[in-house]
């Protein structure tokens, strides 16, 4: 109950009081007092008309917010997949065009490189929610990196090269 008491009070005016007989009433969402309007607000004592209403339209602009920043973080989890799906058909791609001319030492220095990369990967993903600019701009880079390098690599230290390029892309994200 704590948790969204204090997310109610992100309504300008909404004291902790207020916010717990908001949800006591069932009114625990932004969602739910926008969707609520002026008739069911009403049957909230101390209450008068000009704050309801203001309640009412705070309320439906941060329901309105939560929901973009939900789908933002939705697309961002999306291009992530997209990116580790990248990596390891990268690793298959490589084994695959440059097979012949690896020696031992190169491969072992290009899983290296590709462990490292889906390990920034992972560390990358804990930072979506709270870096959300710059996740989007360092997985867009990472992206369009693999991408490229799977078609144009044709020595191991261009691979070795790109798989840099692209970590240190997303090492941004969570370096900040």
């Amino acid at each position: 109950m704590k948790k969204g008491s204090k997310e109610l009070q992100k309504i300008k005016g909404m004291s902790e009081t207020l916010s717990k007989r908001l949800m006591k009433a069932g009114y625990d969402t932004f969602d739910k007092i926008a969707a609520a309007g002026d008739a069911g607000l009403k049957k909230i004592g101390g209450l008068d008309q000009l704050t309801r209403k203001s309640i009412i339209d705070q309320a439906a602009s941060l329901a309105k917010e939560k929901r973009k920043k939900a789908r933002r973080l939705k697309n961002l989890k999306a291009a992530a997949a997209t990116v580790r799906g990248q990596v390891e058909g990268l690793a298959q791609t490589v084994k695959d065009r440059l097979g012949d001319r690896l020696t031992e030492k190169g491969m072992e220095k290009i899983e290296k490189q590709l462990l490292k990369m889906t390990a920034a990967l992972e560390k990358a993903k804990g930072k979506l929610e709270s870096r959300v600019k710059p996740a989007a701009k360092g997985l867009a880079k990472a992206k369009k990196r693999l991408a490229g390098m799977a078609d144009e690599a044709t020595e191991p230290t261009e691979v070795i090269k790109g798989l840099k390029k692209a970590r240190r892309a997303l090492k941004k994200i969570y370096r900040g």
